[in-house]
């Protein structure tokens, strides 16, 4: 293992020494050996600051060894380098009429070119490996900026955090290096180049190279540098990397704490100096240990620090423990010149034992989002505040890791992750996903290729080998397989045997410690946990959380649950991948497919499978993430009339938490209690006996019990709910629905259509087709609308991904063309008027009957029966009944889940009780329209203008679904967009419609429903929804009652 590191390393070497005459020709980014020139060797990301309390505060722009670069720089763009700025380096050139430019930004986003979204294609087209001549745009930057005397006899840094694609670089004139891999940093040792006062920095960028072909993410195609650029000052004795282990002894009590620290000098003199190293606890300090250290003129030393902490505090997602270290560096010759260096540890061990993934010992359970850099106005550059609203939602909503797809993070999430408790998968920047398509192309097995893969391996891995947070290395994902991919597994097992190393593709070979599925069947997770697995199994990716959906998450996590070698997953994935764009009226929407660009192949809104949309507001979805990935299991002994607590924390007790429950009777309130200050054991349970009031007959009981936190702790506010549950302890029973004082009703024929009617209702009905065609209450319009039998629902994006608009087209047919019949005349009952109407469904698929009564008081009863007539019809979108009402129907109340949306397969979130809202917010405006808005397990739903209120219940012992919209289902519906739909990789079709755009207020849609199919929650471009929460083509009946009333 050592030669083969030894060899890696003396041929990276090799090929960072270039011929000068190579760099003139510009022709580097087409040669996929030649990735660097003149880049530093990556180190580990800290700061040496100039005082002990500037590195307390850990901000190197205050420090005055640092400039930052970021802001307005000069540019030029072109779209193909034969028209690029040859001379670009040059100072004397005229660069006055050139654009400026924001660094970092993206080019696209500023205008120059177009992003790009393609998931399974390059966007280029050119001959492997060579990168496109024709149409590869070009961005020239210069920027003027000013070196201070102080730093003349310093060592000056100039440091690129990340710039995509290939990067040629000059100072002043004179080339100053070469750079490719755009999520890791790259710097250049300009001491020589620079000079006191002004100084010109130039750079050429590709926007395609050979490295395009390793950064085929799924993400908008777009480049530019992306991450700040700053300038940093050494002296010329100074730290040039150090390495933290923090590790635990056996029994998992005490920390084995070791630092290696590297000093160059750079000087022609041998040195002296002076380190001392410092372990702290707030304002305790553990460890202290001084060293004196002579390093050669032109050398390098080193320090080691070593000691035993008794008792130490773990870290781990629940308990991100920290110590502080810290670092001086003196020169005695000089004794007010000193370094100093801060940076958080934390003590913890990762193993694999008994095929499980094991910190600080214990197994652990990944509650995990995949999570791209992202933003709807700068793209790819992420501000630290962006990032801290991430972590922030992702501690609030129960995830306790994520995975830095497809490509190492910037540093300060990483930080976050250390500070406030994340496990992370660090993953290297490599994804060739066209090329791993096919077996003949793939680079796994081309080993001219593992020097600039391997590059990217050991850049991602020195960067961020101190972060306590990184659990686990990723080689990359969905770039094949192959022996490159076994020498990189090799090597990071060689310097780092602490952690983890996973490779999706590798499956169950040896160069993956954990078999990391992407997007695997619950059956086949099963299939794998008792088949004697010899690796822990973590979904890499799974529930893709594309539109509307992650349906049946808790069926996964209850097979998670069932078998120890099952340690959860990643939910693809955190954020929607969108840009906000302008209209012609200036009104935003998010742009996805060809709103990029209009010419090119496109995937459509493939990318917009987020948690939270780009803004980062939660999708409806994240409720019942948060559901599943609560910490806590409750259980109701009816019996004992306990409430059992059980902690699935594994290191953290569950405290400064309050237990609070109340118990509603048909929805409202009547009792409540609060238990302070609870105190559970990790992965214990306690029991609370609650004196419950005696119960009445034909009363709903339900029983909801919260844990709300009763201080602030970490990023969760005082009054956060961690964790709920309910229990119904009395089942719903209908009320009876007496007839109310209204006098006899009355029936008349005019022309076509039949009247009845007293002093309370009149409803107008079809003579011929039964259907209504005017109701009214106290002269009051409802609707001049049919109540209409409903098939269909505007697709999902998982709808669209498994073809439900081919496949179930005959219900949308249905839902449009049948035709009713009056089979049943309007006749005086015991109830009312009955009458009945059979509908005629296109081909004669199904019979359908709708029987009505309407009451003296003018309350209208719906009786529903399909039944199917052919055995090789398709399984049915929704079976229910919608009516159109006036736009004065602008407020909503319903009993049943919510108050956000829940379907069949999504509901376990939604809390059952009486929710309330407007109307125009009973639907979700997701990037793409579709399904939303659906309320289930409905006991009762109301619909209410400023003078009228429709109140619908079942009539039957089956609970409603339902939902209330202002528009009606053709905002919603899919329309195919250019090309018929289709996207480059055929994996869902392409829409041109935007959530932006629906428009709301001429009309009320009223869906009251049997029943609508879930979700789905495996895929989005195949997988139908789970059989159990489709509709099989089958008998079905349900009944239902509208009560009209004033409002008062």
């Amino acid at each position: 293992m050592v030669k083969v590191s030894t060899l890696i390393s003396l041929l990276l070497m090799l090929l960072s020494c270039s011929p000068k005459e190579r760099w003139e020709k510009q022709d580097l980014h087409s040669d996929h050996t030649i990735f660097s020139i003149h880049k530093l060797a990556p180190h580990a990301d800290f700061f040496a600051f100039e005082s002990e309390s500037l590195a307390q505060k850990n901000m190197p722009e205050s420090s005055r060894n640092y400039i930052s670069l970021n802001g307005n720089w000069k540019f030029h763009w072109t779209a193909s380098p034969k028209d690029r700025v040859k001379n670009f380096y040059k100072v004397e050139i005229d660069d006055s009429s050139w654009d400026d430019i924001l660094v970092p930004a993206n080019w696209e986003v500023e205008g120059y070119g177009h992003p790009i979204y393609l998931d399974e294609r390059y966007p280029f087209t050119t001959t492997w490996p060579e990168a496109p001549q024709d149409y590869n745009p070009v961005g020239t930057y210069r920027h003027i900026f000013s070196i201070p005397e102080a730093w003349k006899e310093k060592q000056i840094i100039l440091h690129f955090a990340g710039a995509k694609s290939a990067m040629y670089l000059y100072i002043n004139g004179q080339f100053a290096g070469y750079s490719q891999g755009s999520k890791t940093p790259a710097e250049f040792d300009v001491s020589a180049l620079v000079k006191p006062g002004e100084n010109l920095i130039s750079i050429q960028m590709y926007r395609w190279s050979d490295a395009s072909y390793l950064e085929s993410q799924d993400m908008l195609r777009m480049s530019g540098i992306e991450r700040e650029v700053f300038l940093y000052a050494k002296p010329q004795v100074s730290m040039v990397d150090l390495q933290v282990h923090a590790d635990l002894d056996s029994l998992y009590h005490d920390g084995e704490f070791r630092l290696q620290a590297a000093i160059e000098n750079r000087s022609d003199q041998d040195a002296l100096r002076q380190v001392e190293v410092r372990l702290s606890q707030g304002e305790t300090i553990l460890f202290t240990e001084k060293h004196s250290l002579e390093v050669p003129a032109g050398g390098i030393g080193g320090i080691t620090s070593e000691t035993l902490l008794k008792q130490v505090n773990l870290w781990s997602a629940e308990t991100p423990h920290l110590y502080q270290m810290s670092i001086q560096i003196s020169d005695p010759s000089h004794p007010e010149s000193k370094q100093y260096i801060h940076k958080k540890i934390g003590f913890r061990t990762v193993e694999i034992r008994k095929s499980q993934l094991l910190v600080n010992g214990k197994a652990i359970a990944i509650k995990g989002v995949d999570r791209h850099e992202t933003d709807p106005h700068t793209g790819h550059v992420v501000s630290r505040a962006s990032m801290e609203k991430d972590i922030s939602l992702m501690k609030q909503y129960n995830i306790n890791a994520v995975r830095s797809s497809h490509y190492p993070n910037h540093s300060y999430w990483y930080d976050l992750c250390d500070k406030y408790g994340l496990y992370v998968i660090d993953e290297a920047n490599i994804e060739s996903h066209p090329l791993a398509l096919e077996e003949d192309t793939q680079l796994g097995n081309e080993m001219s290729w593992l020097p600039a893969h391997l590059d990217r391996v050991e850049r991602m891995y020195y960067r961020d080998r101190n972060h306590p947070s990184i659990i686990i290395w990723s080689l990359g994902n969905e770039a094949g397989e192959g022996e490159l991919f076994r020498s990189l597994y090799q090597w990071l097992k060689g310097v780092d045997p602490t952690r983890a190393v996973q490779y999706e593709p590798a499956g169950r070979e040896d160069y993956t410690d954990i078999f990391c599925p992407m997007y695997p069947r619950p059956e086949t997770l099963v299939q794998y946990a008792e088949n004697q697995p010899k690796k822990p199994a973590i979904m890499i990716e799974y529930a893709h959380a594309m539109g509307n959906s992650v349906g049946n998450l808790q069926d996964y996590w209850d097979i998670i649950d069932r078998y120890p070698e099952l340690q959860g997953g990643f939910i693809w994935d955190w954020v929607d991948q969108a840009l906000e764009y302008k209209d012609e009226d200036g009104k935003p929407y998010l742009a996805y497919g060809h709103d990029y660009h209009p010419d090119l192949p496109t995937d459509g809104n493939f990318l917009n499978n987020g948690l939270v949309d780009p803004y980062r507001n939660p999708h409806p979805h994240l409720y019942e993430v948060k559901k599943v990935y609560q910490p806590v299991v409750f259980h109701w002994n009816h019996e004992s009339a306990t409430l059992e607590i059980k902690s699935k924390n594994i290191f953290a007790p569950l405290q400064d938490l309050d237990l609070h429950w109340i118990l509603l009777k048909n929805g409202y309130k009547v009792q409540e209690g609060t238990v302070k200050d609870l105190h559970i054991k990790p992965d214990f349970s306690e029991l609370f006996k609650l004196n419950l009031i005696p119960f009445k007959t034909a009363k709903e009981y339900v029983l909801r019990a919260r844990l709300i936190t009763n201080k602030p702790v970490g990023l969760l506010e005082e009054g956060h709910e961690l964790a709920f549950e309910q229990f119904i302890l009395q089942d719903y029973t209908p009320p009876e629905l007496r007839g109310g004082t209204g006098t006899p009703l009355v029936l008349q024929e005019e022309g076509e259509q039949i009247l009845i009617q007293n002093d309370y209702t009149q409803l107008a009905i079809h003579s011929t087709t039964g259907e209504i065609l005017s109701w009214k209450y106290r002269d009051q319009l409802i609707t001049e609308e049919p109540i209409r039998p409903n098939f269909w629902r505007a697709p999902t994006d998982n709808d669209l991904g498994n073809g439900m608009h081919e496949w179930a087209e005959i219900w949308k047919q249905t839902t449009e063309e049948l035709e009713s019949t009056l089979v049943q005349a309007p006749a005086l009952s015991d109830s009312g008027i009955d009458f009945a109407l059979e509908y005629k469904l296109p081909e004669e698929i199904a019979s359908l009957r709708v029987s009505y009564t309407l009451s003296n008081e003018g309350a209208l009863s719906v009786d529903y029966h399909f039944q199917s007539l052919h055995d090789s019809l398709p399984n049915i979108p929704r079976l229910g009944m919608f009516l159109t009402l006036p736009k004065q129907f602008t407020e909503t109340a319903w009993y049943g889940r919510g108050p956000h949306f829940t379907y069949w397969d999504r509901k376990l979130a939604g809390k059952i009780g009486i929710h309330k809202g407007l109307i125009e917010d009973q639907f979700h405006r997701y990037s793409r329209p579709q399904e939303t808005g659906n309320k289930t397990d409905i006991r009762w739903m109301q619909v209410s203008s400023e003078t009228l209120q429709l109140t619908v219940h079942p009539a039957d012992n089956q609970l409603l679904n339902g939902s209330v919209w202002p528009f009606p289902t053709s905002e919603l519906d899919y329309v195919e967009g250019k090309d018929g739909g289709k996207s480059a990789s055929g994996l869902v079709p392409v829409s041109t419609r935007h959530g932006a755009e629906i428009r709301t207020g001429k009309t009320v849609q009223w869906n009251i429903d049997h029943l609508q199919m879930g979700v789905g929650g495996d895929t989005s471009w195949g997988r139908p929804v789970h059989k159990e929460y489709s509709i099989q083509p089958g008998e079905y009946r349900y009944s239902f009652k509208i009560v009209p009333g004033s409002r008062n």
